[in-house]
């Protein structure tokens, strides 16, 4: 009897969590007050890495683990402008699991860019809690990153800097309780005025950290240093104390390299251009180590699509402008990835829309190949 009752109530039991993870079944993105859940991903190796294991993300994360994690990533659209906030919905409405194409592909976490005001718009702030959870399903590890224009852009008015703790506050209160691979990036780039005020962002960089911390002690937050997040300008940055979870984020190259560019150059990939590349690698590496505080790029990309013919196109649609042909892009992507790979530090690939096309929700072929040396297939 006491047997019969034991598997009489497992049976309940597994039927009601096939009920409770159903989903949505209306194709709309859970609103405000739904009870959506983040699960735990299966602790499974699958083809493209192993999943975090369920202690990892229910415990706090050390930022020298974490940097362990993330491997290769890319610099996502879902959440910043109209028409990837667009397409991420329609792609849930349709039941598409876009973060889970983008794990099976072989990335490991995605910088998910926030452009707008979660204090005024809280259909973001839930557009993102949606796929930050849909994300941790997956197993691809979650970065929020802010831009904080308006701080960037006024940065010695105290308004600007109490907004973007504000924000941050905001989203620190949503995000209580997730599981520690959803991570802060606290501003995706320092440009504009703030370029002249390097006080003023380790003064935003105190306020924000610590109002996050009375929130969420040990969420790993990330910071970068000023003028365009360059490595040269670390010995500058003040990363907020302790600094048990604090990361890093600086990059290069965001924007693509340039063939007439003396600071970016890269032609054929002569030892001068590569020295370019290595020597910010090796100034992160030796400031990292010093002071003992991991770090991660957070954008490159193989090309510079931005600067000629901008609205070009490869056959299958990808992106086409830029000066390099994608045999050109593979050559730097190699150089780029292996040399940041040797010295441990991983990075997000700039940026998604010159990958995957968001609206037929498959990867370009023609770009597949720069793609995997990218991740290190």
């Amino acid at each position: 009897m006491f047997t019969m009752c034991r598997v009489l109530f497992l049976a309940a039991f597994l039927f009601m969590m096939t009920g409770c993870s159903s989903g949505n079944s209306g194709g709309v993105i859970p609103g405000k007050d739904s009870q959506s859940s983040t699960k735990i991903p299966d602790t499974t190796a699958d083809d493209n890495g192993t999943v975090p294991d369920r202690e990892s993300i229910k415990t706090p994360i050390t930022p020298s683990v974490y940097q362990k994690m993330l491997h290769t990533g890319m610099d996502v659209d879902w959440v910043k402008t109209d028409t990837g906030r667009e397409t991420a919905r329609r792609s849930y409405e349709q039941g598409i699991d876009v973060p889970k194409i983008f794990k099976k592909r072989g990335l490991s976490h995605v910088r998910m860019r926030v452009k707008e005001d979660v204090l005024s718009d809280p259909t973001l702030l839930e557009e993102i809690r949606h796929l930050v959870d849909q994300s941790i399903d997956a197993g691809l590890i979650p970065i929020i990153a802010y831009q904080a224009a308006e701080f960037k852009d006024d940065p010695t008015n105290d308004a600007t800097l109490n907004h973007v703790k504000q924000w941050w506050q905001k989203v620190a209160e949503t995000f209580k309780g997730h599981p520690y691979t959803l991570a802060y990036d606290l501003i995706i780039e320092t440009t504009g005025e703030v370029k002249k005020h390097n006080d003023r962002l380790n003064l935003l960089y105190r306020g924000v950290t610590a109002a996050i911390r009375e929130i969420d002690p040990k969420r790993i937050v990330i910071v970068a240093p000023n003028k365009i997040s360059s490595p040269y300008e670390l010995d500058n940055l003040e990363v907020p104390e302790p600094t048990d979870f604090m990361m890093v984020e600086w990059h290069f190259y965001a924007a693509g390299p340039k063939k007439d560019n003396p600071k970016k150059q890269w032609t054929t990939g002569t030892p001068e251009e590569k020295r370019l590349i290595t020597d910010k690698i090796d100034y992160a590496d030796s400031w990292s180590k010093t002071h003992h505080i991991p770090t991660w790029v957070g954008a490159w990309m193989a090309n510079n699509y931005n600067d000629v013919n901008r609205t070009a196109t490869l056959p299958d649609g990808a992106p086409g402008g830029g000066e390099y042909s994608v045999e050109e892009q593979k050559v730097f992507a190699r150089f780029m990835s292996e040399s940041l790979r040797a010295k441990g530090i991983p990075f997000a690939v700039n940026s998604d829309t010159k990958f995957y096309n968001r609206e037929t929700n498959e990867w370009y072929p023609s770009m597949a190949e720069v793609l995997d040396i990218m991740i290190g297939k």
